[in-house]
């Protein structure tokens, strides 16, 4: 028959930790204080039932929960704006600064550094953003013909 220990909260809570670690959600880490207090709280009260200790776990799980979400919300918010202005790139026109090599290339917008997906093209001719690839904006050259200098 399987007895539960104090320290198997906190192994659960180390799992825990790990996966927070992988995934990077806060949510984990919630999860892990959890089960450290719950582990603490059986450690010093060991007569405590498994449902007791589940009730323990799952109330502080949603507490943290909240507090984290409440404590981070603004971050979680910027992070989510700052996902959407890469939508919002498409269609403006950018004049490079530094070439685009071997189809990559970088370029500074507002303060922010944004890497480019394009054909070749030397620093100084003007692109339009066609498109957002992962963390890559798709440019083009604007008024590109096939017989352009700059493409190569």
């Amino acid at each position: 028959m399987f007895v539960l220990e104090f320290w198997h909260w906190w192994a659960l809570a180390l799992i825990f930790v790990v996966v927070e670690a992988m995934i990077l959600s806060g949510v984990f880490v919630a999860f892990a204080i959890a089960g450290l207090i719950t582990g603490m709280a059986f450690y010093y009260y060991p007569a405590l039932t498994w449902q007791l200790q589940l009730v323990i776990f799952a109330t502080s799980s949603l507490g943290f929960l909240y507090l984290i979400r409440a404590l981070f919300s603004e971050w979680l918010n910027k992070n989510a704006k700052e996902y959407d202005s890469t939508s919002e790139m498409i269609g403006k026109q950018l004049v490079l600064k530094q070439p685009i090599q071997n189809g990559f290339g970088e370029i500074e917008i507002d303060g922010k550094n944004w890497a480019l997906k394009g054909p070749n093209l030397k620093a100084g001719a003007t692109v339009r953003v066609v498109g957002v690839d992962s963390y890559f904006l798709n440019v083009y050259p604007v008024n590109a013909k096939k017989t352009d200098p700059q493409l190569k």
